[in-house]
C-alpha cells in the first residue's frame, strides 16, 4: 500500500502519519515512510510518504500512490500529482472534529473518521497504539463516521 499525507505545519501531519506506521509495524507489517516538512513552522506544506509492505525505498513515484489522505483541503491539486483517490475530510467532519474534542486531538478524530470509511487497519489495531486521551477522540471519530459512512462514500474521489 502506498499512502501519502498532505497538511500543513501545525496540523500533526506527522503524528498522523506515525500513527498509521506504528499499526502497520504492530500487524507485522514492513513500513518505510519519509516526511518532508518544507516551512511547517510557517504554515507550509508537509507531506509524508509511506509504503506499507512494499519495496525498499519510501519514494513514491507521480500517480502511483493507492491512497491520498489530505488533512488539508486547499492541497487537493496537489495531491492529485500522486495518485487518483483522494480522502478529503468534508466541512462537517472538520467541524465535528473541532466540536467534539480540543484542537490537539482533532487529528486522531480524523484518523478514526479514515478507518471507519476506509478499513485500512482494523480499529483494535488503532487502539493499541494510541494512549488513553487519544483514543477517546479516536473512538468518537469511528463512532461519528461509521453511522455516515454510506453517505460518505462520494468523498472518496
Amino acid at each position: 500500500m502506498k499512502l501519502v499525507i498532505l497538511g500543513k505545519g501545525g496540523q500533526g501531519v506527522l503524528f498522523f502519519s506515525k500513527i498509521l506506521a506504528q499499526m502497520a509495524l504492530n500487524e507485522g507489517r514492513s513500513v518505510k515512510a519519509t516526511e518532508i516538512k518544507g516551512m511547517a513552522k510557517k504554515g507550509g506544506v508537509v507531506e509524508v510518504q509511506m509504503k506499507i509492505d512494499e519495496g525498499l525505498s519510501p519514494l513514491i513515484k507521480r500517480g502511483e500512490a493507492d491512497l491520498v489522505i489530505l488533512l488539508s483541503p486547499d492541497l487537493e491539486e496537489y495531491g492529485k500529482t500522486f495518485g487518483q483517490k483522494i480522502l478529503k475530510f468534508t466541512e462537517e467532519e472538520i467541524k465535528k472534529a473541532f466540536e467534539k474534542v480540543p484542537q490537539r486531538l482533532v487529528n486522531t478524530y480524523l484518523l478514526g473518521v479514515l478507518l471507519a470509511r476506509h478499513k485500512i487497519f482494523d480499529k483494535k489495531t488503532a487502539l493499541k497504539v494510541l494512549d488513553e486521551e487519544n483514543k477517546k477522540s479516536f473512538l468518537k471519530g469511528y463512532e461519528d463516521a461509521e453511522k455516515n459512512v454510506q453517505s460518505q462514500d462520494g468523498d472518496f474521489t
